[in-house]
């Protein structure tokens, strides 16, 4: 593995999480504001179920469009300048004209897709759930439409451009309920729509010129669309079946008691934070590196890239599994217990959450393997393994739901579904690539397992320890968690493996060493 790979790796990881962070940290504001403005309302279920359809479907699309745009780059630059140029100023014009279309058709038909997602709620939050989605089907437009920048940002490898524009969602939507507030949840639909506008205008900006040309399409047309398809189709019918089980967790959710459908989004935000924080942030910095490997043919350099992945996310795993597991209600509480989300949203949210960090290790995997799939263009891999995920995951819920109820059976739900999709990754992964040709060394992934469990079991002692003493578990548990971070990073920082410390340095500048 050359070591300017690891030092890509290492830089573009460092600004994705850097910038991550502050967005998440916004992201925890805004939550916080839902949480006051609206608790666990029924307003909020119709909203948040109302913004699943748009947000999952330009997601859906847009992520597809980046995924196999990234690996096309990289032929169509080899190919020269001209070639690159061109294709790229004729996929813009079609990408624009396709998503316009699309949100189009969606607004017309909001009354029957409100009546499909919100089956479960009365006639009056179907009619507020209608005018929702006629607004934010507009998503659909603005988020699809700019995926070819984000999409030539990544390949570039322009990260501080790309993740710095995310920002602009966050903070406009802080700004609509602050200013907005009495709109109620309209004020949320209006915070999105501009956030989302302003977020396309930077990158469009970033890339204006020489980088990407804003222009109309120049002839041949079909070729690049064509190579382009072949490598989207199977993405978007594979991440439609994959993203719809989130679709699928909150519609039938609907079923349960009312607050259900929010308690989960705000448990799955949560648990969110770590894997979009590290985990996401790490296989978006690998995604154009791989993609390089790909193209030049590295299988080896590639196997090595992958086996530092695999640990670097168990390390992240590992420490925030551990953590939650043990700090689920006071994590809640610190974050949510205010205004109208009261003790038995805490209880319940800290118990959904406690499940899906349970399956924390297996999210982290499946987003890292999806990397590699999509850099050797296994794609229709990827949407059989998505097909099989959607139908383990709506059985595990019905059967979940029927048998144990409440939020929490979702979340349970959703870590086995991942622990399946997970055995299926690893034998199709070594047939792809042969990752077990060259295997880890298993010390490394020891020490982790180590310091977790240390960790663990210095902050329940400390935790009890202060509880003894008459101290408050709010005021505990800063103290505790404080105890959990030194001694999980702390036994991790004193080693002198490389790999360990090449992990470290993916997140701590200070981490670093060379492998």
């Amino acid at each position: 593995m050359s070591q300017e790979v690891m030092d890509g790796i290492r830089r573009s990881t460092l600004i994705i999480v850097g910038l991550t962070l502050l967005d998440k940290i916004l992201a925890l504001g805004k939550e916080m504001l839902f949480a006051y403005r609206f608790g666990v309302s029924r307003d909020l279920d119709v909203f948040n179920v109302a913004y699943a359809f748009p947000a999952i479907l330009a997601m859906l699309l847009g992520q597809a469009v980046i995924s196999a745009l990234v690996p096309l780059y990289m032929t169509w630059r080899e190919r020269g300048p001209g070639e690159l140029t061109r294709n790229l100023a004729n996929l813009g014009s079609a990408a624009i004209l396709f998503f316009l279309v699309l949100t189009v058709a969606c607004a017309f038909w909001s009354e029957p897709i409100m009546a499909v997602i919100g089956y479960g709620f009365p006639e009056e939050e179907k009619a507020l759930g209608e005018s929702l989605v006629r607004l934010l089907v507009w998503l659909i437009f603005l988020e699809g439409g700019a995926a070819v920048l984000a999409g030539v940002l990544q390949a570039d490898k322009s990260f501080a451009a790309l993740y710095g524009a995310q920002l602009c969602i966050n903070l406009a939507i802080i700004a609509a309920l602050t200013f907005f507030g009495d709109m109620g949840v309209h004020a949320l639909a209006m915070g999105f729509l501009i956030g989302t506008g302003v977020k396309v205008l930077v990158m469009a900006v970033v890339l204006r010129g020489a980088r990407f040309p804003l222009r109309p399409p120049r002839p041949p047309v079909t070729p690049c669309l064509r190579e382009f398809f072949l490598l989207a189709w199977p993405l978007v019918l594979g991440g439609l079946v994959v993203n719809s089980n989130i679709l699928v967790d909150q519609v039938m959710s609907t079923e349960l008691p009312s607050g259900s459908v929010s308690a989960l989004r705000y448990a799955y935000r949560i648990n969110d934070l770590p894997l979009q924080l590290f985990v996401v942030a790490a296989a978006k910095a690998i995604f154009p590196f791989v993609s390089e490997q790909a193209e030049a043919r590295d299988a080896l350099g590639m196997r090595r890239v992958f086996w530092r992945g695999v640990l670097f996310l168990c390390m992240v795993s590992a420490g925030m599994t551990a953590f939650v597991l043990i700090f689920s209600t006071e994590i809640v509480t610190l974050l949510l217990r205010r205004g109208a989300f009261d003790d038995q949203a805490v209880a319940s949210t800290a118990l959904t959450l406690s499940w899906y960090a349970a399956g924390m290790v297996f999210a982290s995997y499946a987003v890292l393997n999806g990397v590699f799939f999509t850099a050797l263009r296994k794609n229709v891999t990827l949407m059989i393994v998505g097909a099989i995920t959607m139908v383990c995951n709506a059985f595990f819920n019905l059967w979940f739901i029927r048998t144990i109820g409440g939020p929490e059976a979702v979340a349970m739900s959703t870590t086995v579904t991942v622990a399946l999709t997970c055995a299926i990754f690893v034998a199709i992964i070594q047939r792809a690539l042969g990752v077990f040709h060259d295997p880890p060394r298993l010390w490394p992934f020891l020490q982790v397992a180590g310091g977790a469990l240390l960790a663990a079991g210095l902050a329940v002692a400390a935790r009890a320890g202060l509880a003894r003493l008459g101290i408050p578990a709010l005021w505990a548990f800063p103290m505790a968690a404080l105890m959990f971070g030194a001694a999980f990073l702390g036994s991790l920082s004193l080693s002198r493996d490389t790999e360990i410390r090449w992990c470290l340095g993916m997140v701590l500048p200070w981490g670093r060493d060379r492998p």
